[in-house]
């Protein structure tokens, strides 16, 4: 233990006859993960350096823990005992299988032949709990931050809710008079994206944060069309299947590019062209807002374990998401939720917009442009 204790710089400033005296008051433990070595409300006069693994630092509050910070190697975890004699703050656990050296502070406090000792790690601990307020005093700043986006947020989406719910009577008399819905879409997705970009641009994060960006693009244009694949099959089995066994539908064709079109009168290959080149151009508009503006900012303001919150995040973005296409029909939306859960996924695993652009853009023009799914429904 004594070549141990050397590496860590509490002990760099002590003579070899101190730190002998220090593993008489010490000893080696060994944690499983998940195992929790200081209990919340506990009065013990203890510290701990972790000579491997990592621990993580948990709050309650109710019947709930809430992770506070996480320690590794070379770390020290409970030195507050060697200022104050009362409760523990917190709990601690193993994040890992872990190995501490637990040191007995009340001898160091107590007994005369530790005073030198005590002396050098007050001056030590105190250096780094000074320097620990001040880190403090940054995290506040950014709670109040994050606090001032999750208000724009909120504003925003109550915003966004209140006028598609008025616009949509609107919208679907429009719809009356098109040959197709793409532009009722284009109108919804409008509104939703103006108050997406003021909430981004007025949150104070870097762009980055909502996954505008172009770093590993070549690897996130890869995967999507890897991830995308397997879609594209399925849907036209699927519409095999509903031709097959649906016999409303047994005389649609398996691809049916002019889907689009309400009647066979209005096909017009200039407005197909223009629709479909539309479609593509307003692809990545729309994983702007959906992605970027709302699954990322849930992702950084819901709380919970970082499982939870991603699902959460793309779950409550997709329904936004199928809801912007409610005006054609509900079997629609349904349908366009479905591959959202996959583009969320997608997103909350590149973090970046251009890899679930390219896969959108390609299921979408597979299903709409060439097997021609708008007519199912």
């Amino acid at each position: 233990m004594f070549n141990e204790l050397r590496k860590f710089s509490l002990f760099t400033d002590l003579t070899d006859n101190q730190i002998e005296r220090l593993q008489e008051i010490s000893f080696e433990i060994k944690l499983k993960s998940g195992e929790i070595f200081i209990h919340e409300g506990k009065i013990e006069q203890k510290f701990y350096i972790i000579i491997e693994g990592e621990v993580e630092i948990i709050k309650k509050n109710g019947d709930r823990y809430y992770p506070l910070a996480k320690l590794n190697s070379g770390e020290i975890v409970g030195e507050m005992a060697l200022f104050e004699n009362s409760a523990r703050s917190a709990s601690v656990k193993s994040v890992e299988d872990s190995k501490l050296i637990c040191f007995d502070l009340e001898k160091i406090k107590t007994d005369s032949n530790y005073l030198d000792i005590y002396a050098k790690f007050t001056s030590y601990f105190g250096d780094k709990i000074s320097k620990r307020l001040r880190y403090t005093n940054e995290v506040t700043v950014e709670v109040l931050k994050e606090r001032l986006a999750i208000g724009n947020f909120a504003v925003n989406i109550i915003a966004i809710t209140t006028l598609y719910a008025i616009s949509l009577q609107m919208l679907q008399k429009l719809k009356n008079y098109m040959s197709n819905s793409t532009l009722v879409t284009i109108i919804v997705l409008s509104m939703f994206c103006y108050f997406i970009i003021s909430m981004m641009l007025k949150s104070g994060y870097p762009l980055k944060a909502f996954g505008i960006t172009t770093e590993h693009w070549k690897k996130s244009v890869f995967e999507s069309i890897i991830y995308t694949i397997p879609f594209l099959i399925i849907i036209l089995a699927i519409k095999f299947c509903l031709i097959l066994f649906i016999p409303r539908l047994n005389n649609i064709p398996l691809f049916d590019p002019t889907a689009i079109f309400k009647s066979a009168a209005d096909i017009n290959m200039k407005v197909y062209f223009a629709a479909l080149s539309g479609y593509i151009v307003f692809v990545p508009i729309q994983e702007l807002i959906v992605r970027s503006g709302i699954q990322s900012a849930l992702q950084k303001f819901l709380t919970g374990s970082k499982f939870k919150t991603k699902w959460s995040a793309i779950i409550l973005s997709n329904i936004l998401f199928a809801g912007g296409h409610s005006h054609i029909s509900a079997g629609f939306a349904l349908s366009v939720f479905v591959p959202g859960i996959f583009w969320g996924w997608l997103y909350a695993k590149q973090n970046s917009l251009i890899g679930v652009s390219i896969s959108h853009i390609l299921i979408g023009v597979w299903a709409a442009f060439i097997v021609g799914f708008e007519n199912i429904f």
